[in-house]
């Protein structure tokens, strides 16, 4: 039986969305089950919060709580940085994770050095996948 790799995806939602869907489909792609978002049919990107539709009428802490409780309940976080780019929401969920021991993966190099100590630079989904769990699924 093949392990169920549950993940959750952070980053800058409005930066760049082209590429956030690329990280989406690619954890997709590599059968893992995302936790958060669970869409990126987002209603409005203009906002401090976006939210696909089905979450129009969340409070951005009730965001926050269920995207961190997804975090908490996730094999791995998958940090999207545009242009090495993260805010503050995506630093306090690469803390959390790594105060959970929960791995953080990137396949960009984060701008700044202290979060970027946090995370683990790979080249996709797939060699996260394999170096937490190699042939082991």
């Amino acid at each position: 039986m093949q392990k169920i790799i549950r993940v959750t995806l952070s980053g800058s939602f409005h930066r760049d969305i082209d590429g956030l869907r690329r990280a989406y489909n690619e954890l997709a792609l590599n059968q893992c089950q995302i936790l958060s978002p669970h869409k990126l049919d987002f209603e409005d990107s203009s906002v401090l919060f976006v939210r696909d539709v089905s979450e129009k009428n969340e409070t951005n802490f009730d965001l926050e709580k269920h995207h961190l409780l997804a975090i908490s309940q996730s094999d791995f976080l998958w940090i999207h940085a545009a242009n090495g780019y993260i805010g503050v929401s995506t630093a306090m969920e690469v803390g959390y994770a790594t105060a959970l021991n929960i791995p953080v993966f990137s396949s960009t190099t984060v701008e700044d050095q202290t979060i970027a100590m946090l995370i683990k630079k790979v080249s996709s989904v797939f060699v996260a996948i394999e170096t937490l769990y190699g042939n082991n699924l």
